[in-house]
């Protein structure tokens, strides 16, 4: 009862920050004018955005099931592919739930345990962190200017007087230091200390299984057969979602001339928006996409209607495909859909 509670509390306060984060990037812009915008955009790019997100889906399918066939099973890729949509259609709802949920849905659906299915997503979502630092740093060495004005302004929107101090970091590569610097930090007192010791604290216990858990997913990538098909699936879906952002520049006017560096630079930022632990990066995704837009030279209002345009869309997509694999999952027809 009481972790029932609280998950309708976290579940309340996840909400509650997305709606604030959507009023924050709204409030005092022309909504009718910016409706008109929305309207007006051409859709063929938006559409087609949304067919080359179904590739990235079945590429994200058969990765996994890459994973779960190194525990010993072998399930339909269909099942896999729609237990996927019903994770993506869960994280809507709740920050996270996707991983429990697809896993649950699949192995339900092909008898694997839970907990082995958990594991193989653990891998995943490691895997998908280390490409979102690879794009960071594609970024830093493509658009340093880019994403260093991006940080400073992050930090001296409401904290003015520290812009000369910050300046005078991100304007060397010490920013990049910086920036991954808690990771290399973690390395080393790992490395440092050792993995496990009997008098160390739980924090530091909890990291210890963290970076064990990463090394022991890398290990498993390692003894996978034709592990560069993974690698390869990794690249692909990467590539396809950027592929997705950069063709709605071409929606709207105003960011139909941007170039594919730029299109980096806005996919990255969209990236830790999405990662952020709000219902389908709801209201931090238009935040900082709208705000990395105007670096760009493009209104802050043209940056939300682009941002509007992407966020919705994708989310439609989701509803539309996590609705059929909750009908697909209720089926108890196998051979269906």
């Amino acid at each position: 009862m009481k972790k029932s509670i609280l998950s309708v509390i976290k579940y309340v306060i996840l909400l509650a920050i997305g709606v604030g984060l959507m009023y924050l990037a709204f409030h005092g812009h022309d909504l009718k004018k910016m409706i008109i915008d929305i309207e007006s955009a051409n859709y063929f790019w938006v559409i087609l955005s949304l067919f080359v997100s179904i590739p990235a889906y079945i590429s994200r399918a058969m990765r996994w099931n890459m994973l779960i066939e190194t525990l010993g099973y072998k399930p339909k890729i269909r099942n896999t592919y729609w237990a996927l949509l019903f994770g993506y259609f869960a994280n809507l709802a709740i920050p996270r739930l996707g991983e429990v949920s697809r896993c649950g849905a699949l192995s339900r659906k092909e008898k694997i345990p839970f907990n082995e299915l958990f594991g193989t997503v653990v891998i995943e979502r490691v895997v998908d962190v280390l490409m979102l630092f690879v794009s960071l740093i594609l970024v830093s060495i493509l658009e340093f200017g880019l994403l260093k004005n991006f940080v400073v302004k992050a930090f001296t929107f409401h904290l003015y007087p520290v812009h000369s101090s910050l300046l005078l970091i991100v304007h060397s590569w010490l920013f990049v230091i910086i920036l991954f610097s808690p990771l290399l930090l973690l390395i080393f007192l790992q490395i440092f200390f050792g993995w496990h010791q009997k008098n160390a604290s739980p924090m530091f216990h909890k990291i210890s299984n963290l970076f064990l858990g990463i090394i022991r997913g890398f290990q498993t990538i390692l003894k996978m057969k034709n592990n560069w098909k993974f690698i390869a699936h990794t690249i692909f879906i990467w590539t396809m979602y950027f592929i997705v952002s950069y063709v709605c520049f071409f929606s709207i006017p105003a960011t139909s001339n941007l170039t594919p560096k730029d299109g980096l630079f806005i996919f990255a930022i969209g990236g830790m928006g999405m990662t952020a632990p709000v219902q389908g990066g709801f209201g931090i995704y238009h935040l900082l996409v709208s705000q990395a837009l105007t670096l760009l030279g493009i209104p802050l209002s043209d940056g939300l209607v682009f941002a509007t345009i992407v966020h919705t869309s994708q989310t439609l997509l989701v509803l539309l495909m996590g609705g059929i694999s909750v009908i697909y999952f209720l089926n108890p027809n196998k051979n269906q859909l």
